[in-house]
């Protein structure tokens, strides 16, 4: 039998597929699955000494720290125990769009007794965390921190170990943000913030106060919240005596705080910072440094001898600080950080990213690190440690090792954003426009994106963009730093660039919870990209905006000679209200109304002004003028003008002085002195009610 050859009939570049296909599934097969499962539930804690509810990951707070490596598949479970939706976001994971966990913008809400699975690919190493995007659940407990380590970590330490800052209230959430709604300074008496004019007079500072009232500014804030907690870990003080003196420890720091920014410092000296938001940077020795709201920061440290050495997070007003001691033996206290200054707008703390115009760009391509490659070869960590520490509060030291420009063969978008808001009323928006009633920030695949965000109030705003890292704009060329979360400083103007690289819709929004309630986000659309349905339908049916919603509060006031009040029920836009006077006996006036705001500053009203004698239909105009004097010009059905000047004064921290006098020979004015946040006493004389003392309820 004759044996024929057989001819040899794959070609080179089929063997080339042949090879790739094989290479593909063999990447697969070596590709770790690593899974979670989280629940969200319920819980009980004592922070403070007093029992609260609060809900937590897994029954912890911080919930579970969840640790991959580069090319993992993460399969995370998330299931929810509450009453009420849920929602988790992968903060500053690239992952695709529809498990990125804002609920009605790219991902469904997890339903009371429900189960969401997600699943994506982990693209890029570093320090993260993730929340809830539900209501004000991340201040309640739904929040916890995620590791990725690279391929290969050119940083050998001896511990690494996650620090997740959070801070903490006795107050249901909700109620904080009735309490800020309504213009209270029950938080900053509270903290001893309060910038009363006795304050103001002993800083002489009366000529920038002044100054701040005449522009109709209100007085600088830094925090809105009084906390009764400041916790790592989920603890006030966190001992972490497995490190050994002369070890070398990798500090994973983030801070989930919900309103609170901290400065960072260790008595054991310097840090060396080597890592933001994830992106790796060429290390800066640091003798202290301000986080932002959301942000991560990477430090190396080495134990020193004898003794537990304290990494304070201090919260940025000075209200209160929590505290970890590495090492063993006798503690060592961290240095206190200087108290900022409250009442001179040049003593503001800005950060250096006013770069406005002359934002600069490059011609590099690399958006990111390449995929496991931290390049940390390049760096000399010892020798860095040797040179002089600075102290960090802005970012204008923070240089990438990498080249981060954006191609300049792209078009480039610019995207103008005035960071507004409203103290008084607490309303926080981009442009004057709340999330709920602004359209979305269009961009395009391809393009290279420009955000330049004004900041035209007296409050920091950690700013983050989901499923992007994009480039800080802050002087170091083609070495600017990669992040996903930026603070913009008070009266200040940070740019921040990206290459749209995505599709569909993504979240941009202010890191303060209960800014981000009240109006400051946007959606980013990438252009000809298809949404969902499902959510389109479900937003209609149940994703009610959090900044249109109403919130009811009052005050009545009991007095020998009177009595008076107010209810009120008010949104960003609109507000029914009304208002009383009554002498115990048959005299008195109500005046009920319906508000429109037109502005920060303008509102127009209709209502009615009925006392014992006559009932009238007026309408109306408020004004805020210079040096924050209330006006207000109205006329009534029988064509009568009424003009009306007033203010409130807070003279010392719980001590306010308040008047009004107008056109009808109307006036009053009076004391009042805060007890609580309930309960006020008040003094008062009226021109038609004479003079009295008595309580004061809010309620």
């Amino acid at each position: 039998m004759k044996i024929r050859s057989i001819p040899f009939l794959l070609s080179v570049s089929q063997i080339s597929i042949v090879l790739v296909t094989l290479l593909f599934f063999a990447s697969i097969c070596s590709a770790s699955v690593v899974e979670y499962n989280l629940t969200v539930d319920q819980t009980t804690v004592n922070f403070t000494g007093k029992d609260r509810k609060a809900l937590a990951v897994n029954k912890q707070i911080p919930g579970p720290t969840l640790r991959f490596s580069i090319g993992d598949k993460a399969v995370i479970r998330v299931h929810n125990n509450l009453d009420e939706e849920t929602s988790i976001h992968w903060h500053g994971i690239l992952l695709p769009n529809q498990y990125d966990g804002v609920p009605y913008v790219t991902t469904m809400p997890i339903l009371p007794g429900g189960d969401h699975v997600f699943t994506f690919d982990l693209k890029h190493s570093g320090t993260y965390w993730y929340h809830s995007h539900t209501n004000l659940q991340e201040q309640q407990g739904v929040y916890g921190s995620i590791v990725i380590h690279p391929e290969k970590d050119e940083v050998k330490v001896d511990h690494d170990i996650v620090l997740m800052l959070s801070d903490w209230t006795d107050e249901k959430p909700a109620e904080v943000l009735r309490t800020l709604k309504r213009g209270s300074e029950w938080y900053a008496i509270k903290k001893g913030t309060a910038q009363s004019w006795d304050r103001v007079i002993a800083a002489s500072a009366v000529t920038d106060r002044l100054k701040q009232s005449w522009q109709r500014m209100p007085p600088m804030d830094i925090s809105d919240v009084y906390y009764d907690a400041f916790l790592i870990n989920g603890k006030p003080t966190v001992e972490l005596s497995k490190p050994h003196p002369r070890e070398k420890v990798r500090l994973r720091v983030i801070n989930g705080g919900a309103a609170s920014y901290f400065n960072l410092q260790f008595a054991g000296g310097p840090m060396t910072l080597i890592s933001a938001d994830g992106m790796d940077v060429q290390p800066l020795p640091v003798e202290r440094v301000r986080i932002g709201i959301a942000e991560t920061y990477d430090f190396l440290i080495t134990v020193p001898e004898n003794g537990a050495y304290e990494f304070r997070a201090t919260a940025q007003d000075g209200s209160g600080y929590a505290s970890a001691y590495i090492g063993q033996g006798q503690r060592v206290a961290a240095p206190e950080p200087p108290m900022p200054d409250l009442f001179r707008m040049s003593g503001m703390d800005h950060s250096a990213m006013n770069m406005g115009e002359g934002a600069e760009h490059s011609g590099h391509t690399m958006m990111m690190p390449a995929q496991g490659e931290h390049s940390m070869h390049t760096m000399n960590v010892h020798d860095a440690m040797q040179d002089t520490a600075v102290v960090m509060e802005d970012y204008s030291q923070l240089r990438a090792i990498n080249p981060t420009g954006l191609p300049k063969s792209n078009t480039t978008r610019e995207v103008v954003l005035e960071l507004t808001g409203n103290m008084d009323r607490y309303v926080w928006s981009f442009n004057n426009i709340t999330l709920s009633e602004a359209d979305k920030i269009l961009i395009r695949r391809g393009e290279n994106v420009r955000f330049k965000l004004i900041n035209k109030t007296m409050m920091h705003h950690p700013m983050h963009l989901h499923g992007h890292f994009f480039r800080v704009l802050n002087g170091q060329g083609d070495h600017a730093p990669l992040k996903h979360t930026v603070d913009v400083a008070p009266m200040q103007t940070t740019v921040i660039e990206f290459l749209a690289n995505e599709d569909k819709d993504w979240f941009f929004h202010c890191h303060i919870l209960y800014h981000m309630a009240s109006g400051m986000a946007r959606v980013v659309h990438y252009e000809d990209s298809i949404i969902d349905p499902a959510l389109e339908v479900a937003k209609k049916n149940g994703g009610e905006m959090s900044d249109s919603k109403f919130f009811f509060w009052g005050e009545a006031s009991a007095l020998t000679q009177m009595n008076e009040g107010e209810l009120m029920l008010s949104n960003s836009h609109n507000s029914l209200a009304i208002e009383w006077k009554n002498d115990w006996q048959e005299n008195y006036e109500i005046e009920p109304s319906y508000q429109r705001y037109l502005s920060r500053f303008l509102s127009i009203y209709v209502g009615g002004d009925f006392d014992e004698d006559e009932d009238l239909g007026v309408i109306g105009m408020r004004y805020i003028l210079p040096l924050y004097l209330e006006s207000e010009l109205r006329v009534d059905n029988n064509g009568d003008l009424r003009l009306q000047v007033g203010s409130e004064i807070q003279l010392m921290d719980r001590l306010f002085f308040e008047w009004y006098v107008n056109t009808d020979e109307e006036w009053q004015y009076g004391l009042e002195w805060v007890i609580s946040k309930q309960i006020s006493l008040v003094a008062t004389h009226d021109s038609d009610y004479d003079a009295g003392v008595g309580l004061q309820l809010r309620f």
